[in-house]
């Protein structure tokens, strides 16, 4: 009889959670560079001016990068914790500072007339035109796919000339048993670095030499 009760009440709980309203949280993530395509060509800048990168999405959550739904209907939003600009930013930096390069953090912002204040040989911004990553979890598996879209903007401080470049990358669509906050992180991260590597490689050469 205690067994039939438990189940009872299982049951109405699993009702009431289906019927009420779906819990959305926030999940702050980590995205970083992470090496994708091996081997680059050596650094021709010495110093790198890494100025602002602005999030120019639409139709997207302000700050929110992503999302898991749950087969709860859970949905987990994921937000970057500083900011996709930042995050975006730091991934560049972490590609000049594993090839060697000297960083400093500047506000340029992609603008002719600032250009030939900023220090050293090149000058980098951007903007994130396209980012999501959407997660669907089944009863036993999940379903993923993402899309990354940038523009680049570079410029050389000595010649005053600015090459701007866009780049999309869109991973295959993958399924997995689920799909866990740090594989998530790990996946954009990779995104965000092959976008960074195969730019910013033509645009040093181009602009450095």
């Amino acid at each position: 009889m205690r067994a039939i009760r438990s189940c009872a009440l299982l049951i109405s709980l699993l009702v009431a959670a289906g019927c009420g309203a779906p819990i959305v949280r926030d999940v702050p993530v980590t995205l970083q560079y992470a090496p994708v395509l091996g081997q680059l060509p050596p650094p021709s800048a010495r110093t790198v001016a890494v100025g602002l990168f602005r999030d120019a999405r639409e139709g997207r959550p302000e700050g929110i990068v992503g999302e898991r739904v749950h087969f709860t209907r859970e949905t987990d939003r994921f937000k970057p914790k500083d900011g996709l600009p930042g995050a975006l930013a730091a991934v560049a930096e972490g590609y000049f500072a594993k090839r060697g390069t000297r960083i400093e953090r500047t506000r340029w912002d992609g603008s002719p007339d600032q250009l030939w204040s900023q220090p050293g040989d090149l000058a980098i911004s951007g903007r994130v035109i396209q980012m999501w990553f959407s997660a669907t979890d089944f009863a036993t598996r999940g379903e993923a796919a993402s899309i990354i879209r940038l523009e680049i903007i570079a410029g050389s401080p000595k010649s005053g000339t600015i090459i701007t470049k866009t780049i999309q990358i869109e991973p295959s669509k993958k399924s997995h048993l689920f799909f866990q906050t740090r594989e998530i992180e790990g996946w954009l991260s990779a995104s965000l670095s092959e976008a960074i590597e195969r730019v910013l490689p033509e645009l040093e050469r181009r602009l450095v030499g």
